[in-house]
């Protein structure tokens, strides 16, 4: 796909990574929206008690977000960019932790110039060492957790979530094939949670040629209450341990977004147009 700006505004950006300001990128996917949100809030809260930097880009709608989570309402949206930076719009929703609502945010990326995405992201400061991207309950193709060299597929501990989960799983591989993927199972115990990652990940090594690793199982929330920060921090040492993904630049990242964003909305541009030349 070529630029939409001219080759000069690329300029700009190999100025800004010139910076080497690192970080990894963690995708949250799976099909229900609220275990989604309570991993990927224990998480953010986990990793920022070891010390590490976070923002969380959150393309979950309230109810079932992390906003909600934490019970903060956001100011600003990423829909408020350019206008603002994103230092101006993410909210502080902890020691290390950063908030940025993004629901739409593929579709509000896509309609922004390259100059425009260069100056978003410039005044941000120091890059965290991790961003959390909350992706919802949403079909994989449609949203920016897509792209995060992790992706956390979170499994509910219930085989009638199968079928959904992997159609999530298939959709986000087809959609962007690199990285890697982990299975979480939510809401059971280990002798629950094998057999539904097992399932799972036969399935994929089946029809989609690769093996998700595990990264585990969550009890059920309930029974998590007022230990958030400690299964958030056993999760957060889980992932740090596999270190399955190479550091990437920050607005390097925030290109790779706004790109698959444009890429994603052309394709269901062309997909409409030949619909419509199709014979009725």
């Amino acid at each position: 796909m070529r630029l939409a700006e001219p080759m000069d505004q690329a300029t700009g950006l190999r100025r800004l990574f010139a910076a080497s300001r690192m970080f990894r990128a963690v995708g949250v996917l799976g099909p229900d929206a609220r275990r989604n949100a309570l991993v990927c809030a224990e998480l953010a809260q986990g990793l920022s008690r070891r010390g590490d930097q976070v923002l969380v880009l959150d393309e979950a709608r309230p109810p079932y977000n992390v906003g909600g989570m934490w019970g903060l309402l956001a100011r600003h949206t990423l829909a408020d960019m350019p206008r603002l930076r994103l230092a101006e719009a993410a909210l502080e929703a902890g020691p290390g932790i950063h908030l940025l609502a993004a629901p739409d945010g593929m579709r509000i990326l896509a309609g922004l110039s390259e100059q425009s995405l260069m100056e978003m992201a410039e005044h941000w400061g120091d890059a965290p060492e991790w961003m959390l991207l909350n992706g919802g309950a949403h079909q994989g193709d449609g949203i920016l957790a897509t792209t995060a060299e992790i992706r956390i597929l979170v499994l509910p501990a219930d085989k009638g979530w199968l079928a959904e989960a992997y159609a999530i799983l298939k959709t986000a591989h087809g959609a962007w094939s690199g990285g890697s993927w982990m299975v979480l199972v939510e809401g059971g115990d280990p002798e629950r949670a094998l057999p539904l990652y097992n399932s799972l990940k036969g399935t994929a090594v089946r029809f989609l040629g690769f093996a998700p690793a595990y990264l585990g199982c969550l009890p059920a929330a309930k029974s998590r209450q007022g230990e958030a920060g400690i299964h958030g921090g056993l999760l957060a040492e889980s992932l740090q341990a596999v270190q399955a993904a190479q550091p990437i630049h920050f607005e390097q990242y925030w290109q790779r977004m706004w790109l698959f964003s444009r890429m994603a909305l052309d394709s269901v541009a062309r997909k409409g147009r030949h619909a419509e030349r199709r014979p009725g």
